[in-house]
């Protein structure tokens, strides 16, 4: 992962860990909603509810749709896509490495805070 990709992963995984970011993006995991609807359904004003989606918009990861009055949003999947991709290939169980470190002798954080059977392997 480049230092620019993986600038946007965090950027894109803070976005996506405020509490209200979150729900918004699972209740549009539901399907297409209306704006007017998300802030009732989640209980938070509707100012709120355009400032969150107007983050997640910039961001790439909903689409609206105007449809006279009224804007409907939904995910974009493709852009979900890209952050599952990234996840599976920087942080998945597969990947994360169980190897020990390699200088028990010097590593004050093991031989001081492990029992002595668990370094020495």
């Amino acid at each position: 992962m480049t230092i620019s990709e993986a600038t946007k992963f965090q950027k894109l995984l803070k976005l996506i860990a405020n509490e209200n970011k979150f729900n918004i993006i699972q209740l549009l995991a539901q399907g297409e909603v209306c704006v007017c609807d998300i802030g009732e359904k989640l209980g938070i004003e509707q100012s709120l509810v355009s400032h969150h989606l107007n983050s997640l918009r910039s961001a790439g990861l909903i689409n609206d749709r105007k449809l006279g009055s009224w804007v409907h949003c939904s995910l974009n999947k493709k852009e979900f896509a890209k952050l599952s991709k990234s996840f599976s290939q920087y942080l998945s169980p597969e990947v994360i490495s169980d190897n020990m470190c390699s200088i028990h002798d010097e590593c004050k954080c093991l031989i001081n805070n492990l029992p002595k059977k668990i370094y020495e392997k």
